[in-house]
C-alpha cells in the first residue's frame, strides 16, 4: 500500500497539492478540521500530515502543536502563504518538521515529502499497489484485477478508477474528477465523466454481487467497500 498523506485544509482540497502527490504514487485524503484529522489518524495508518496554513492570525498554527503532541510519530509539513521569518520560525517551534511557502514547484513538494517519509522510516511500496476492497491496482504496471478476474481497462478508465480508489469511500464531485483525471477545469456541458463511469461499471461491477461504484446523487461518484456502503 502506498503511503497515506492527509491534507488538512478547512477549504476545498486544492489540486495544486493533491495532483503532484497522487502523481508520485501517494494516497491523499482531505480533511477540514482538527477533530476530523484526529479521528482519521486514530482509524488509519497515516504516513504524513500536510497542513495548508493560510493565515497566521486565524489561529490555525495551533493545530501544528496539537497534532505534534498527540501524534509525534507522524511527520508534519506546513504549507504557508508568507515567507516572513517569524511565520516560518513559529511553525517550526510548534512542531512542524518542514515548512514550504506557496506557491511552490511540484517536484520540490514531491522531494520534500519523500525526504520526510525517509527520515521517519516510511518505506515506499516499489510496486505502488493499491487495494480497494477486492480490487487490486498496480500503478507501476497499470494492471487491475477484482478478485481473481483481470480487468481490461483503457488508459482513461484506469486513471478514473485510480482516482476513485485513492479517495476510497469518499464522494468525488464531477468537477474534481475532471480536474484531476482529465486535467482541465469544469465544463458545464460535458458528460464525459458520466460516460466513463458507465464504461467502468460494466468492467468493474458486472457479475459482482456487491456493486462498488456508486452514484452520489447531485454530487458525483464514489468507490465503496462493503463495510462503508450505505
Amino acid at each position: 500500500m502506498s503511503p497515506l498523506i492527509v491534507l488538512v485544509d478547512e477549504n476545498e482540497a486544492s489540486a495544486v497539492f493533491v495532483r503532484p502527490l497522487e502523481q508520485a504514487g501517494y494516497q491523499v485524503v482531505h480533511v477540514r478540521n482538527t477533530s476530523d484529522v484526529r479521528s482519521y489518524i486514530a482509524q488509519h495508518p497515516v504516513s504524513l500530515l500536510l497542513l495548508n496554513i493560510k493565515d497566521e492570525q486565524a489561529g490555525t498554527q495551533g493545530l501544528i502543536r496539537i497534532l505534534q503532541q498527540n501524534h509525534p510519530h507522524v511527520p508534519i509539513l506546513a504549507m504557508i502563504s508568507s515567507d516572513e521569518e517569524a511565520h516560518m520560525v513559529s511553525c517550526f517551534e510548534q512542531g512542524a518538521h518542514d515548512v514550504m511557502v506557496v506557491p511552490f514547484y511540484p517536484r520540490v513538494l514531491q522531494a520534500r515529502v519523500a525526504n520526510l517519509l525517509r527520515i521517519f522510516g516510511v518505506e515506499r511500496d516499489a510496486k505502488r499497489a493499491i487495494e480497494a476492497g477486492d480490487i487490486h491496482i498496480d500503478t507501476a504496471s497499470r494492471m487491475v484485477s477484482r478478485g481473481e478476474r483481470k480487468l481490461e481497462l483503457t488508459p482513461k478508465e484506469f486513471d478514473l478508477l485510480l482516482h476513485l480508489a485513492m479517495h476510497l469511500n469518499q464522494v468525488c464531485s464531477r468537477q474534481q474528477i475532471l480536474k484531476d483525471v482529465w486535467k482541465h477545469d469544469y465544463i458545464a456541458d460535458t458528460n464525459v465523466v458520466d460516460v466513463y463511469i458507465r464504461h467502468l461499471r460494466v468492467k468493474v461491477d458486472r457479475g459482482q454481487k456487491f456493486k462498488m461504484i456508486r452514484t452520489e446523487r447531485g454530487i458525483g461518484y464514489s468507490l465503496r467497500t462493503p463495510t462503508e456502503a450505505k
